[in-house]
């Protein structure tokens, strides 16, 4: 479906990927939380706490692994929304097309981190110009739309023999500037009240009375 911007389609594109974005947000904060937890208990064992069981690792990779691989599902899915609105179409995009509009995006976030680092307009608290690489990795969004389909978003039986542990070792960095990147307008951060999602947050299990049983 073509639509233009301003019309109630695109308005309620704009719901949709708002909701999105809040689900995106929501994984990332529970990563963090569980993250802390893998890390805090990794450096407590070093300093001489007994280590945990064996139950209680595999407890904490499986959330931390189910909040992260959210997170990269709600995060793919915003940008595909995200891609629709900039062409006005809601039709279907070929593989290759998601890797370019991903990969350029990226490319362009990348590339603005390190020319305010060169230029000195960065903020006080941003890396030195080394820890970013001039380019995106090739494979960078091939591999984030492969997270998103095997770990998330298909059960498929190449699931448990993926290592998201890798992805995120090798590709997080960019993920997280996609992430960043549209924080300032579509965060909790910028609205003064929760929004109005139309039908999703008017969603209620009270039965409501006189309604047919």
């Amino acid at each position: 479906m073509k639509f233009q911007t301003g019309e109630s389609t695109d308005s309620a594109h704009c719901t949709a990927l708002k909701h999105e974005f809040l689900r995106c947000e929501d994984a990332f904060k529970d990563f963090e939380t569980y993250g802390t937890m893998m890390i805090m208990r990794a450096q407590a064992e070093d300093q001489g706490a007994p280590p945990p069981t064996a139950e209680e690792t595999r407890l904490v990779a499986y959330k931390t692994y189910n909040a992260y691989s959210r997170f990269i599902h709600h995060l793919y899915e915003f940008m595909l929304g995200a891609i629709a609105r900039e062409k006005g179409d809601t039709a279907q995009l070929e593989a290759a097309v998601k890797d370019r509009y991903i990969a350029s995006h990226a490319q362009r976030i990348l590339t603005g981190r390190r020319q305010a680092i060169l230029n000195g307009t960065a903020p006080a608290w941003e890396n030195h110009i080394s820890a970013f690489p001039e380019k995106v990795p090739a494979e960078f969004a091939e591999e984030f739309r492969r997270m998103r389909n095997k770990v998330s978003g298909h059960v498929t039986h190449e699931r448990s023999n993926i290592s998201l542990s890798d992805f995120y070792d090798k590709f997080h960095m960019y993920v997280y500037m996609l992430y960043r990147g549209c924080l300032g307008h579509w965060s909790l951060l910028r609205d003064k009240e929760f929004p109005d999602l139309n039908e999703i947050t008017k969603f209620s299990v009270l039965i409501k009375k006189g309604s047919p049983g």
